[in-house]
């Protein structure tokens, strides 16, 4: 699923881009009339964010290795201007990918009556274990800028808040059974709370900037024991594609 989604966006930056430079007009122009064409004829933004996923409350089987725990967000958005002084609205949409790398030999099980479990896997002395959420997010922001009239070379933070919907989860395990490595994929829901929502923001300058999200909805729904009041938060980069 992320590779895929990064491999059309890395398509479509790159399209983009050979369209102009092979275009003679476009070589001939000047500097200021090239960085206007360059960019694609949209009237929002693309953005792409990585980030690092921690959680709170989580029970002990639950603890994750924070580094090996990574969202990717996409999203689409658009600036509204709030009067003269270089405040925008910014709704959106978009698509979350979280990654929950287990610390510990455990994995979710789920079983015919929707019983959410952690399995002890140690037996198998796994090397990867994973946790993957992927959802369909609505960002809403209110946007300043130090300069509004050169938004690209301008200092700007962002607050606001975001809503998402789980539309595909599954747990992901990678271990060697003595003969070869075996990577077990199983989709369901876990117990995984079907909705998120949580607080946002942001600072940077141009198109690149640091980000944060605080989730103020659990992540599960009806999970494993000990985990009712299990969240996340998330901090990391992001850049604007255009």
């Amino acid at each position: 699923m992320i590779r895929s989604i990064l491999a059309l966006i890395f398509i479509f930056s790159l399209s983009a881009s050979f369209a102009t430079d092979t275009d003679p007009l476009y070589k001939m122009a000047p500097v200021s009339v090239r960085q206007a064409q360059a960019r694609p004829d949209l009237p929002g933004n693309l953005k792409v964010e990585l980030g690092w996923n921690f959680l709170q409350n989580e029970p002990a089987p639950m603890a994750i290795n924070s580094f090996g725990s990574r969202t990717i967000n996409v999203s689409y958005s658009y600036e509204l201007p709030i009067g003269k002084f270089g405040l925008y609205f910014v709704p959106g949409i978009g698509v979350g990918m979280d990654r929950y790398k287990f610390d510990a030999d455990f994995t979710l099980s789920q079983n015919a009556n929707g019983d959410v479990s952690f399995t002890d896997i140690a037996e198998l002395d796994p090397k990867k274990s994973h946790l993957i959420t992927n959802y369909v997010d609505i960002p809403l922001e209110f946007r300043f800028y130090s300069n509004p009239g050169d938004r690209k070379r301008s200092f700007n933070i962002s607050f606001g808040g975001k809503f998402g919907f789980l539309f595909e989860s599954q747990t992901k395990l990678k271990y060697d059974d003595g003969s070869e490595m075996v990577k077990v994929k199983n989709k369901k829901s876990y117990g995984l709370n079907p909705f998120r929502y949580g607080l946002t923001g942001r600072i940077g300058y141009g198109g690149f900037n640091f980000f944060g999200y605080y989730s103020l909805s659990e992540l599960f729904e009806n999970g494993p024991n000990g985990t009712a009041d299990t969240s996340n938060f998330t901090i990391g980069l992001s850049v604007n594609l255009f």
